[in-house]
């Protein structure tokens, strides 16, 4: 089966399986320190940056990877490309130096 994708589709799918695993590893990590030796740390401020910082960078290295991995393997089906005109600049014109 084949995956549809649209560039909105997979940032959308990117940020939830990035929220979603780092969430799963967060509380497992917690729950395992908490349990096993009752620290209380984790629940800070800082590691809770750390995760939100890290679920940002990872889908955004996620969305790039899947859109790679599209543009190489995939169909094309769900894309679209818009023609659109520039202007090249022009070669500018050099004059002799007077040495």
């Amino acid at each position: 089966m084949e995956f549809s994708g649209t560039p909105k589709k997979y940032l959308r799918f990117a940020i939830i399986s990035s929220v979603v695993f780092n969430f799963y590893l967060y509380l497992g990590l917690a729950a395992v320190l908490f349990w096993h030796n009752g620290a209380t740390w984790l629940f800070s401020w800082k590691p809770l940056l750390v995760t939100v910082v890290f679920t940002i960078v990872f889908a955004r290295v996620n969305y790039r990877w899947m859109m790679r991995l599209d543009a190489q393997y995939g169909t094309g089906r769900g894309w679209t490309l818009e023609s659109r005109r520039l202007k090249l600049p022009e070669r500018a014109i050099r004059r002799p130096d007077k040495n």
